[in-house]
């Protein structure tokens, strides 16, 4: 019997065990929009300020060019809550998780949509 949690069907070839082949090392800051509560709406301006000091200015070379957040850089704005008081903190945490995700929407969605040819 097989174990279907660590069996995947990838087309007409079954694999078993093996780790992804993709993984995100860092992303390019870009405009974006961001879905935001009223509470944490006000925090937004903070995070894209701290995002745009921490990330890396052409950190693939001139030819990709921009700006872009590699895993530390991701950590480091995680732990900006830290910096608030404890009333403010959750706001902040939750503005600093939509942020990321309204920036690597579009990575996903390709991702995906790359995934769904195979």
């Amino acid at each position: 019997m097989k174990d279907e949690k660590s069996t995947r069907r990838h087309g007409d070839r079954e694999t078993r065990g093996l780790e992804p082949e993709l993984s995100l090392i860092g992303f390019e800051l870009t405009d974006c929009e961001v879905k935001l509560n009223a509470l944490s709406v006000k925090y937004l301006r903070a995070v894209h300020r701290t995002a745009l000091e921490l990330a890396i200015p052409n950190r693939f070379g001139l030819e990709a060019g921009g700006f872009w957040l590699t895993n530390e850089q991701i950590e480091q704005l995680r732990r900006l809550p830290d910096y608030y008081p404890p009333g403010e903190a959750e706001a902040v945490a939750q503005t600093v998780e939509a942020y990321l995700k309204a920036q690597l929407k579009d990575l996903y969605a390709a991702t995906i949509q790359e995934v769904s040819t195979i």
